[in-house]
């Protein structure tokens, strides 16, 4: 069976984070990227990420623990910190994601996500950006680790 388009892109995804988490080199990720687009049956996707860890879902359980009351709201004046130190806001157990990775802050009526020189990449909706314009339902990625605002 044809693989849909969805299923295309989750597969290019899953080979990016690969990439950028060091485990995929430059001819062996547009190799696999290339394959993934003219690929005829589902197997053949399948293939192309066997070799990568599986992605790692957080269970909702965490979400619900973790989320401190007013966050968003509290940022309004300010900003959120996003990386792995204990000091960011937004704390992430990944070893791609640098200590200070981004920061997300409310300005003029709208949230702008700024990479801050990190070592593996900010990523709003599949581009690679230094700062954007988000908005929520914007898929972002922070080295490997991905999340939806």
């Amino acid at each position: 069976m044809r693989p849909s388009e969805d299923t295309r892109e989750r597969t290019v995804k899953r080979l990016r984070r690969g990439y950028v988490a060091g485990r995929l080199d430059t001819d062996t990720f547009s190799r696999r990227v290339d394959v993934a687009l003219r690929a005829g049956h589902g197997a053949e996707l399948h293939g192309l990420t066997a070799d990568l860890p599986a992605p790692r879902a957080l269970p909702r359980s965490w979400f619900r623990r973790r989320r401190p009351a007013g966050l968003l709201e509290g940022a309004a004046g300010g900003c959120l910190l996003l990386g792995r130190a204990p000091a960011c806001q937004l704390v992430f157990d990944d070893d791609t994601v640098s200590r200070r990775h981004a920061e997300l802050r409310f300005d003029e009526g709208r949230w702008m996500l700024r990479d801050l020189g990190s070592s593996n990449g900010t990523w709003v909706n599949g581009r690679r950006v230094m700062e954007a314009e988000v908005a929520p339902g914007d898929d972002l990625q922070l080295g490997g680790c991905a999340l939806r605002l």
